[in-house]
């Protein structure tokens, strides 16, 4: 896998407080190289398309979703403009259903978008109704102390024993990834979900 090309044009999130950490993007590609040939990811959230763009370079297929065009999927599809893999869809998660979307089963899901608590509970709801009956979910800001990822994460895993956290990925308790704050547990996760 030719990394100058996955990384080409890609900020680390000291550079672009919206985005992930090169370290992250090194963790997903290290977790999902292989696995992630022959299945299809839906990210929630796509801002810049940075992380899409590596999410691209490790799955089959990438659906991301974003609430606005202008400038988000624009700037997403020129900084992925050289990817043919991925489908790109105007969509605000919370404003209504996702019957629309005909979505595919896909098989993982990474959830980047609304970081209060009933946002991350609203999109992980979504993304086990409408995802394959095994998958893998990926959070980003987990460790950001001012939103309301981390506890909407362990609530789902305390109240449902089919969805556990399997892999801490990013920087660190402690990093500065994203300057004027410091983390105060992981970057991310990846969780496995299976209905059993």
């Amino acid at each position: 896998m030719d990394k100058e090309l996955i990384f080409q044009n890609i900020p680390d999130k000291r550079e672009y407080k919206n985005t992930t950490s090169l370290k992250f993007k090194e963790d997903l590609i290290e977790y999902f190289s292989e696995t992630g040939k022959d299945q299809t990811i839906l990210e929630v959230g796509t801002n810049h398309g940075h992380t899409t763009r590596i999410l691209s370079f490790l799955f089959k297929e990438v659906i991301t979703l974003d609430w606005k065009e202008e400038p988000n999927l624009r700037i997403a599809k020129e900084i992925c403009h050289d990817r043919n893999n991925i489908k790109y869809i105007e969509k605000d998660v919370y404003a209504s259903s996702w019957d629309d979307l005909n979505l595919p089963k896909y098989n993982v899901s990474f959830i980047d978008c609304g970081h209060e608590y009933e946002h991350v509970i609203s999109d992980i709801k979504n993304c086990i109704i409408y995802g394959a009956t095994e998958q893998y979910l990926i959070f980003d800001d987990y460790g950001h102390p001012k939103t309301g990822v981390k506890r909407a994460i362990q609530d789902i895993c305390s109240n449902n024993e089919d969805f556990n956290i399997i892999q801490y990925i990013g920087e660190g308790k402690g990093s500065d990834c994203r300057p004027g704050l410091l983390l105060t547990d992981w970057e991310g996760v990846i969780c496995k979900y299976t209905l059993e």
